[in-house]
């Protein structure tokens, strides 16, 4: 009898339906100026291949229990470094993040975009947690933080309201 190999990994796979164009979706992902609008505390890019970018997220407001959920303690948060590796404008942006010892997560996130009518499908994938059971705790935090970026991006582009002190989840 054969034994089946168990996959080692989980990757984070989400998709959010957003009312605005494809350029409009990747210079919103892309640009400095832009992430600092709807996400970020500040920010750095050179959105090109190899180009390097820095990020500093806000402090998210999670005293209530509820937002506690949301937002695990292993949400990433502070600075963050990294590279784009591959831009396709108006169709994906994937980037290598630079990780230190202490922080679990794997280093490639990719976004991509697609075109549907008056609306994008926004897929992110971010592959490669640990699934051991002392190491699930990234793979939730890493989620909920993607699902409020991806919420606030829905929000930002739909409604032009900034919403990024807050922690949001992520509706279709």
């Amino acid at each position: 009898m054969e034994k089946k190999k168990l996959s080692k990994t989980r990757d984070i796979r989400l998709t959010v339906k957003i009312k605005a164009t494809p350029k409009k979706i990747y210079q919103t992902l892309t640009s400095a100026r832009a992430l600092c609008r709807w996400w970020l505390e500040g920010a750095e890019t050179n959105a090109k291949n190899m180009g390097r970018f820095r990020l500093l997220w806000p402090t998210i407001k999670t005293g209530d229990e509820k937002l506690k959920r949301v937002f695990p303690p292993h949400t990433a948060t502070g600075e963050v470094t990294g590279i784009f590796v591959d831009l396709e404008p108006g169709k994906k942006i994937s980037w290598i993040w630079e990780v230190s010892p202490k922080w679990k997560h794997p280093p490639l996130s990719t976004i991509f975009i697609e075109a549907h009518g008056n609306h994008c499908e926004v897929t992110l994938v971010h592959p490669g947690f640990s699934t051991r059971p002392r190491l699930a705790k990234y793979s939730i935090g890493a989620r909920a933080g993607w699902e409020d970026c991806l919420a606030k991006l829905k929000t930002y582009l739909e409604t032009g309201k900034t919403v990024k002190n807050q922690a949001l989840t992520l509706k279709n």
